[in-house]
Formats: C-alpha cells, structure tokens, sequence
C-alpha cells in the first residue's frame, strides 16, 4: 500500500478519542467494574427501601451511597475520557500530519517527526470505530490509535487477516 497521509484537527483528535474512551469502557475488566458498580447501586436502593426496625431514620452513610455510587460511575467515564484525550494528543498534536503504510510484514506509522515500525506479530487484535482503528498490543494493556481515514475497507480487512 503507497504511503496515505492526513492533517490531524482538533474535531478528529475529540472522535478519536471518543472511540479510544468507548474501547476502554467496554473492555472485559470495565465491564467488571460496570457490573460491580450496578450491583452496589442496586444493593443501596434495596438498603434504602427496606427501611428500619422500629422506624428509626436510615444512617446518612446508606442514605448516600447510591449517589456515591453514581458519582464513582461519572468519575470513571470521565477519567477514561480524560486518559484517552490526552494519549491521543501525544500521539498525534492537533495540525500534524499522520502517515501510514501497511507492508508485507509490518505496519509503518509516523506523525511529525515520529516514525514507528511494527511488526503485525505485536498486535493482538484489532478494533474498528467510527474514527480511529484501535490496535491491541500483544501482552500489554494499551493500544495504538490510528485515524480510520487513512484505512479503506480492504485494509482493514488485510490488517485483520494478518493480526493473529
């Protein structure tokens, strides 16, 4: 494949990260976490209507903690929203131009004067949003970015094959 290019601007930077940010929470692990976090609210709603012997009032602790619970849910989101942003950004500032070339045997990437060579044997799996095409590091928990404008179909459908 020749070399594609793209001018990255602060609307793609904000969709790649809402891609990245929706991977993060919907990984195995963070649907653990949403699960958790429902059942605690769920158990805080039943402490809350259960009432009390003798018709005393609810301690304030039970009383909040379905709020702390959601605001422990808004916290997350908005951590994960946050650390994508950012990643996203060190990766590729706003007005770079991010390149990409898929060989035989690797993918190369590079933005500004950055330039990345790696093999496809260091992708664990690949994810497609609506910006940015996520690719799973082998035995790491983080993932490479790119913006889906630079892929057509076909690549992407290349990528897969080769990511095993």
């Amino acid at each position: 494949m020749p070399p594609r290019s793209v001018t990255v601007d602060e609307g793609l930077l904000r969709r790649m990260a809402r891609d990245a940010a929706v991977y993060s929470l919907t990984r195995p692990i963070a649907i653990v976490m949403w699960l958790a976090l429902a059942g605690a609210l769920v158990l805080g709603i039943l402490n809350l209507s259960a009432g009390t012997p003798g018709g005393r009032e609810v301690s304030a602790i039970v009383a909040w903690m379905p709020v702390v619970i959601v605001a422990l849910a808004l916290f997350a989101v908005g951590m994960t929203v946050s650390g994508a942003r950012t990643a996203v950004r060190a990766a590729m500032p706003a007005e770079s131009v991010v390149w990409l070339t898929l060989d035989d045997d690797r993918l190369q990437m590079g933005s500004g004067r950055r330039r990345s060579d790696i093999p496809y044997s260091t992708f664990q799996h690949l994810r497609v949003g609506r910006d940015a095409v996520l690719l799973k590091m082998r035995d790491a928990s983080v993932a490479t970015a790119i913006p889906r404008v630079l892929l057509s179909d076909d690549d992407i459908a290349a990528l897969r094959a080769r990511i095993r």
